[in-house]
């Protein structure tokens, strides 16, 4: 039955600061330094493939300057004679793998870029039965980090980033170079566990001069910034060191973490880096008061207060126009409607309708009349938005500070077309009457027809007197004729019913003004969200995200 391996705890971790550098890297797109993002991608790739190969091969490269001695120290280590096999190997431009066991190597040479005419294959012999303890170790020799061949420090450059641990073959003239320090070694500081240093020609040296080249190196290799670095004292000559060197391949080779390790080193390396300018401060938090602040004087600069009371003074005209007595409410047709100068009629008709105008248009006709904000309070607005976004990036290290600020103002520039938007978006309720105007308006029709019955029955009394005509008799109800009756009563009950439909519709224009002003207040919260607290808040996760990733990623 077949099983499912189960990654050790070793890989788990590895698996887990890779995740989270990818996650850190995704979090600062756009926002930390694209270069150490580019890096930080780059290390999340290639560790994605090495995990994806063979994790029982150990790669491991030889790597120095011109004269060090590390193709005889392959020699070395490996029993064999470059000389020997000039026909697999006919420039020095390319490194030599040299595979030990029967694990297939294809994948992991063909990713390392070293073709088959440059790779041998270690067999054991009766003479070198430990030969068995290095299975799985694939090692290199790599061209001189400082030939003159561009193309020889190119490949250098490119395998020191791949390979799973690195020798660095030194000898007591260079071991100082500048260009291996601060090309290779400093950048690498954190890769202590995946580098060793051979101190080679060892031969040439007296005891003395031997212990002082190699305390002088652990000193230059400390003040690098490596913690704990491996030195050892090797020569190719006389075989010093080089069993040393062995059993150190053969450590790294027997625990097949090498890989792992390195790739964490990796990962180590450009989280460090990420961290240095995401920084680790808690992240800010948006007060409640801040936004309430802000909402107030998108209000006050929206014209809240002007819309409102424009619906108030418009639903009490057009129910006086509605509910009035018949010959009285005619003057209110000579008095300009508070909506119609503002221009919201023709919005909330529009509202009304199943199929909108487009919301720029709607702008268009909202906003045509309303007054523009004054100074102060355009100055009352944008101190609420700096305040905001000052707490915001309050704290936080310059790249994410910057970005708090650049989301916001990217926002900020649409925020008077917005609120233009937020006015035209609001019901203002003009296109819905109450039920009970209607109601009015027939009884206030039915008495004025009665009221004119009354004039007309009263005026032709009056024709016939002056004619000399027969009065005719007129019908009384306690002394008091019917005509006069229908006159003053029905005048008396439409204005008294138009009195009492005022009183109602002043509580009515009252509740509507209060209705429309809580539905815009609800479009500014909207839009101070969408332009101002949302972005500073999407910022502000993104910077949580890639402030706790990189903290992962660095444990």
């Amino acid at each position: 039955m077949d099983t499912v391996e189960t990654p050790t705890r070793a890989e788990t971790d590895v698996l887990k600061k890779i995740d989270a550098l990818k996650a850190a890297a995704e979090a600062g797109e756009g926002r930390l330094d694209p270069v150490v993002l580019t890096e930080a991608t780059q290390i999340v790739d290639r560790a994605g493939q090495r995990l994806r190969m063979s994790g029982d091969l150990t790669v491991v490269a030889l790597a120095g300057a011109t004269g060090s001695g590390k193709s005889s120290l392959f020699n070395a280590l490996t029993g064999l004679d470059l000389a020997a096999i000039g026909t697999r190997r006919p420039t020095s431009s390319m490194p030599l793998a040299c595979v030990w066991g029967d694990e297939p190597a294809g994948e992991v040479l063909t990713w390392l870029g070293i073709p088959r005419r440059h790779q041998v294959q270690h067999r054991s012999s009766l003479e070198d039965a430990r030969s068995e303890d290095l299975d799985g170790l694939v090692l290199l020799d790599l061209p001189d980090h400082d030939s003159t061949e561009v193309e020889h420090r190119l490949i250098v450059d490119r395998l020191v980033e791949l390979v799973d641990m690195l020798v660095w073959v030194v000898d007591p003239q260079k071991y100082a170079d500048a260009a291996l320090h601060n090309r290779y070694i400093k950048p690498f500081a954190s890769h202590s566990g995946v580098m060793v240093f051979a101190l080679n020609h060892m031969d040439k040296l007296t005891p003395e001069q031997r212990k002082s080249c190699l305390d002088d190196l652990d000193k230059l290799l400390k003040s690098d910034g490596l913690k704990s670095p491996t030195v050892v004292a090797t020569s190719a000559v006389s075989g010093d060191g080089l069993e040393e060197v062995r059993s150190l391949l053969v450590k790294r080779v027997s625990n097949k973490r090498s890989a792992r390790v390195r790739l964490a080193a990796d990962v180590d390396r450009v989280a460090d880096r990420m961290a240095s300018q995401c920084g680790n401060a808690k992240t800010p938090e948006i007060a409640e008061a801040d936004v309430t602040e802000l909402v107030d004087s998108l209000a006050d600069a929206s014209g809240l207060s002007v819309v409102s009371d424009a619906v108030r003074r418009s639903y009490l005209q057009r129910a006086r126009a509605a509910t009035g007595w018949p010959l009285t409410k005619w003057l209110g047709r000579f008095r300009p409607d508070p909506l119609r100068r503002l221009h919201g009629d023709q919005v909330s008709r529009e509202q009304g309708k199943a199929l909108r105008k487009s919301a720029a248009s709607e702008v268009a006709i909202a906003r045509s009349s309303l007054p523009a904000a004054t100074p102060v309070q355009r100055a009352r607005m944008d101190a609420a938005v700096r305040t905001i976004t000052n707490k915001a990036a309050e704290g936080l290290s310059r790249p994410w500070a910057d970005s708090v600020r650049s989301a916001i103002r990217r926002r900020e520039e649409s925020l008077g077309d917005e609120l233009d938007q937020a006015v035209a978006r609001t019901d203002l309720g003009v296109s819905s009457n109450p039920g009970w105007w209607s109601f009015a308006r027939v009884v206030q029709w039915l008495l004025f027809l009665v009221t004119l019955g009354g004039a007309a029955w009263l005026i032709a009394l009056l024709v016939a007197r002056i004619a000399d005509l027969n009065d005719p008799p007129l019908p009384e109800w306690n002394g008091i004729p019917y005509a006069w009756i229908m006159l003053v009563g029905g005048g008396v009950l439409g204005l008294a019913l138009s009195f009492v439909c005022r009183v109602a519709a002043t509580n009515g224009a009252l509740r509507r003004s209060r209705q429309v002003a809580t539905a815009l207040r609800a479009e500014l919260v909207n839009v101070a969200d969408s332009h101002v607290v949302e972005p500073a808040r999407e910022e502000l996760a993104a910077y949580t995200k890639c402030r706790d990733s990189v903290a992962t990623a660095r444990q």
